[in-house]
């Protein structure tokens, strides 16, 4: 299996080159793209998945496996100029939901660190270790298309109003980059 490259790049989002996807996971991680994309209805619900325990795709575990998303997250992949490509990409991959770039209101960007509390673990080596370090591009998509979850990435997902939001924030282990986002873009789920 050929490695995936990703985008590095500094903190002001400036692209440095191309970086292998476990070498920037790896340890306390290296600056690179990230991207989430929330998919809600016209009902004003919000479409919240919950990702895979494995990844037989990857070549090393996945990165906060059984954690919630608020709908999804990837990365840009090297050779993307933007991140509303490969939203649209991921969309189609994740979730079964065919989008065009331009149904994609893009959101604005954060900066997040985190380390993956779940590694070590029983099924790592003892040394394996995962972060996040990212700039995270948001992206917001309207549709009343059905979900379609790729189970090799998404074991589960729910609907959830505006209001149930918060609670499902306080009630699942939500991947920290969902809590991250609505924390620096508080006006996201309007």
């Amino acid at each position: 299996m050929t490695p995936e490259n990703l985008v590095r790049v500094d903190k002001d989002d400036n692209v440095l080159g191309p970086i292998e996807r476990l070498k920037a996971h790896r340890g306390k991680g290296i600056l690179h793209r990230g991207l989430v994309v929330i998919v809600k209805n016209s009902r004003g619900e919000f479409l919240l998945t919950q990702r895979s325990e494995s990844r037989p795709d990857l070549e090393f575990p996945p990165p906060f496996p059984g954690f919630w998303d608020l709908t999804l997250a990837g990365h840009p992949r090297w050779g993307q100029d933007d991140y509303i490509t490969q939203m649209a990409v991921e969309l189609g991959e994740e979730v079964g939901i065919n989008a065009n770039p331009g149904d994609i209101e893009p959101r604005g960007k954060f900066l997040y660190h985190v380390p993956d509390p779940t590694y070590p673990n029983t099924k790592s080596p003892p040394d394996f270790r995962l972060s996040e370090y990212e700039i995270c591009g948001v992206g917001v998509v309207t549709t009343d298309k059905k979900p379609r979850l790729n189970r090799i990435e998404l074991q589960s997902s729910l609907w959830v109003d505006r209001e149930g939001v918060a609670d499902k924030f306080k009630s699942l282990r939500m991947a920290p980059w969902s809590l991250l986002m609505v924390e620096n873009l508080p006006k996201i789920l309007d």
